[in-house]
């Protein structure tokens, strides 16, 4: 499920699927796609923040078992129908969206994450696209991560499937902040507070304009993910 508080002009999206790390599923989809849709038009909501519940993830990914009762390439295909509406309702929100990752960020749990306009994480975990060692190709992971990194550092996470440690990711640019696990909710708030007064007009076009080619970059990500699944037939 997904719990939502509105408190001081901020609204915090959490993922509380602890049971399974996480995991992303229609339910999750559809309550962020509400709550975020509400929010774009609501003047009291000026900073959104994505955390996760529990200390096991942040989010693991998308919950494969979800849709095994239909054919494999038909499961997948509604899974990156739901990914991909949420990737860019992220990506086109007009105001500042924040992720709190106080525990490991795994596939699309990291490419959620990376979309946001801030990340701060929690110094002792770390991040992951795991996705290569299963023999599934991750194009949006990768385009995603590209944005925001080096190229050494995403043929680690996508060619390699290797955990990049919450310091290395803050030395790269991966993500904005790392700090100690206590003092997470704190610099979120203070992170939230700076972003409030921000006047959203120019905040929102500037954005749209720096997002521009990461948005191509996901959409033809996505043709190609797509493609990978009928081959598969």
């Amino acid at each position: 499920m997904l719990k939502t508080n509105l408190e001081n002009s901020v609204l915090t999206l959490s993922l509380d699927r602890p049971a399974v790390a996480n995991a992303l599923n229609l339910e999750i989809y559809d309550a962020m796609h509400a709550a975020l849709t509400k929010a774009q038009t609501q003047a009291e909501v000026k900073v959104v923040v994505i955390a996760g519940e529990g200390a096991r993830a942040f989010c693991s990914g998308a919950d494969l078992k979800e849709f095994s009762d239909q054919a494999p390439e038909r499961a997948a295909h509604q899974r990156l129908t739901l990914l991909m509406r949420c990737f860019l309702q992220i990506l086109d929100f007009p105001k500042p969206v924040i992720a709190v990752v106080q525990a490991p960020a795994v596939g699309a749990g990291l490419m959620l994450a990376a979309l946001c306009d801030e990340i701060l994480i929690a110094d002792h975990t770390w991040v992951s696209l795991p996705e290569v060692k299963f023999d599934m190709p991750t194009p949006i992971g990768a385009a995603i991560v590209a944005a925001r990194s080096n190229r050494s550092v995403s043929h680690r996470l996508v060619q390699l499937g290797e955990r990049v440690t919450a310091v290395e990711c803050g030395g790269v640019g991966l993500v904005d902040r790392v700090v100690p696990l206590a003092e997470l909710a704190s610099v979120c708030v203070q992170r939230a507070d700076v972003l409030a007064q921000i006047p959203p007009y120019g905040f929102a076009i500037n954005k749209k304009w720096m997002n521009r080619e990461v948005r191509q970059q996901l959409v033809e990500a996505a043709e190609v993910a797509e493609a990978g699944h009928q081959r598969h037939k």
